[in-house]
């Protein structure tokens, strides 16, 4: 006895080794799909922002560029309307004083300052290089015979814009453009001017940021720093600096790239911090992980149901087993003691009295025999529908886990891809803008139906039980059911017919569970039933019973289908209907819970039919 009970106990604690096996096996190959699925999408990730990183910057140079070009040709026309002012006329002329019009340009800069902040002067000068009227009183009579760009516009006879100057009248650093004034026979006569402040022009490309961080400096043709986002470097030259054109790439701790510029052969560079974009794609890597953490719970919950589902007809079977070789050997120990009294003429044991008995023995033993082979068909028969159960529960969970998996990818892929079009900045457009978060909202909200649907097959599969009944009246229940299916069907683009005749009653139920079950049904009716097609909805009392029925005329289930459909992971080979298997087996979990069936007919290429009955209560 001790032995028999100490290998009972053995069994069953190979059993649930079993179990523990098969449940730590899937979350191992769960957790090592996901380590690998993060890592994947880091190194990617790295890659793409890296690799968009580049694009990003030659794109924002290029627009920045564009729009430095454009600002020094509006200053440069902004010169040229100066030198054609009535006023700048009539003061060469000497119709009108100098303190006259240098009051005229003081308060014209004024006004142009309350848009762009970063002129300093507005100056008109002789042909000699001597200022005769401007804005700032003590640069009147400044001598600039020497500088280039007015040597270079008196030669060239056009507007020209200097490099960065020192300021003589204060020391400030400043960029100027002159314009040759001529008088009507087409003769210069005077060069008109404005100043700006080289401080300001990084202002010029404030709006073209590369991330958060990342900045333009603008170097001029004598190599001094023109712009840059420290004033302390505005003024310096290169070769003092980390801006030295042979060295410039020749970093590890930020993107660089840079452009000359047709403006007098100016150089724009751009620089972005690889630190930037290691942050984002640790965010992203964080955004992965704790989705990971998300599917790893649920994937124990689930491994722990398909380990059940597996083992269990292992055990059925193994106890089946055990039971037919405790029979097989006290039977066996029978007949040996039977024989072995039969030899010994034990007459006190077994009492043989004249060759019937003997042939009655025979025949006893025969019928044994027939009886034993029967059952050992039957067992055998038995194990062999196990095992195709086993097979095919092992198909659908697989079929199941590579639908999923391939869904998740696909929305990961999904919001990915959109979240880095924004992230990048290059869409401006705020329809495209809205259209992408509302992709990267559709995604993440499929995700959350999935990550409900798992958990709640879960909970079903093991709580169904658990209902929160209560006392409803049925009429206004059913009632308000049929208006919503009414909406959605049409809303579908399919015909509804509706057939409502339920009177006064009250029924004892889960409301919220009743509804999940019949928006399960109403939803496989429009996902299977082609646009324009009818589908019914028929819910009325018959026989003290509150009916619920749907019927459509849709593709139908084919017969090899019709005993499985209620099984957990079980999908038709519809390619094109996406299902993970769960709705119907939720839908048969709450309604058996309530102590009824579901129903249902179906005819392949025709349409289906799916009910359930409620109780009604006085």
């Amino acid at each position: 006895m001790d032995v028999l009970i100490y290998s009972k106990n053995k069994k069953r604690r190979d059993l649930m080794s079993l179990k523990k096996k098969i449940t730590l096996t899937i979350c191992i190959i769960v957790i090592i799909l996901l380590v690998l699925l993060s890592l994947s999408i880091y190194m990617k990730s790295a890659f793409i922002l890296n690799e968009n990183a580049e694009e990003y910057m030659e794109a924002q140079i290029l627009r920045a560029q564009e729009k430095i070009d454009l600002l020094v040709e509006t200053i440069q026309l902004e010169s040229i309307i100066l030198a054609r002012d009535k006023k700048v006329e009539q003061f060469l002329n000497n119709e009108i004083t100098m303190d006259e019009l240098n009051f005229y340009l003081t308060n014209k800069m004024e006004k142009m300052n309350k848009d762009r902040n970063y002129y300093k002067d507005l100056f008109i000068l002789n042909l000699e290089g001597y200022i005769k009227a401007t804005t700032m009183p003590e640069a009147i009579e400044l001598d600039l015979t020497d500088r280039k760009y007015i040597l270079k516009c008196k030669e060239i006879n056009k507007t020209v814009t200097s490099d960065i100057l020192h300021a003589r009248s204060d020391g400030t650093m400043i960029v100027n453009t002159v314009s040759p004034i001529y008088d009507t026979n087409g003769n210069i006569i005077a060069l008109s001017g404005i100043a700006i402040k080289a401080e300001q022009f990084v202002n010029f490309i404030k709006d073209y940021k590369l991330g958060e961080s990342g900045y333009f400096v603008i170097i001029d043709s004598n190599n001094y720093i023109l712009s840059h986002k420290n004033p302390q470097f505005i003024g310096k030259y290169v070769d003092e600096t980390e801006y030295n054109i042979e060295n410039y790439e020749k970093s590890y701790d930020n993107l660089k790239t840079y452009k000359k510029m047709s403006s007098n052969n100016w150089i724009l560079m751009a620089n972005y911090p690889k630190k930037e974009l290691n942050e984002k794609s640790m965010s992203l890597l964080s955004y992965v992980i704790i989705f990971g953490s998300i599917i790893i719970v649920i994937s124990i919950f689930i491994s722990i149901i398909i380990s059940n589902s597996i083992s269990a007809p292992i055990i059925s079977i193994t106890n089946y087993i055990n039971s037919m070789t405790n029979s097989n050997k006290y039977i066996d120990n029978t007949i040996d003691n039977t024989l072995k009294a039969f030899r010994e003429n034990k007459s006190s044991d077994i009492l043989i009295k004249n060759d019937d008995e003997i042939k009655n023995l025979n025949k006893s033993f025969l019928n044994l025999k027939k009886h034993f082979d029967k059952e050992s068909q039957e067992l055998i028969k038995t194990s062999n529908d196990l095992t195709t159960s086993l097979q095919k529960k092992s198909y659908l969970t697989a079929r199941f886990i590579s639908t999923l998996s391939h869904d998740l990818r696909t929305s990961i892929t999904l919001i990915k891809g959109y979240a880095k079009g924004l992230i990048s900045g290059l869409i401006t457009d705020e329809q495209v803008n809205k259209k992408f978060l509302k992709e990267i909202y559709n995604s993440a909200e499929y995700l959350e139906k999935i990550t409900y649907d798992i958990l709640d097959s879960t909970y079903e599969a093991q709580y169904s039980q658990k209902l929160h009944k209560q006392k409803i009246n049925g009429k206004t229940y059913a009632e308000e059911l049929f208006n919503k299916s009414k909406h959605y069907i049409e809303n579908a683009n399919r015909k509804f017919i509706g057939e409502f005749n339920c009177q006064e009653c009250y029924i004892n139920i889960d409301p919220i569970k009743i509804r999940r079950v019949w928006n399960n049904l109403l939803s496989n009716a429009v996902k299977y039933t082609p646009e324009n097609n009818e589908i019914k909805v028929m819910l009325y009392n018959d026989n003290n019973k509150l009916i619920f029925k749907i019927i459509d005329t849709g593709i139908g289930i084919k017969k090899e289908d019709q005993d499985n459909i209620f099984d957990m992971f079980y999908t038709s080979n519809f390619k094109n209907k996406k299902s993970y298997g769960l709705g119907l087996f939720i839908s048969k979990s709450i309604i058996e819970a309530h102590g009824e069936n579901i129903k249902f007919k179906s005819i392949f290429r025709k349409g289906s039919m799916f009910c359930f009955e409620i109780k009604i209560i006085n």
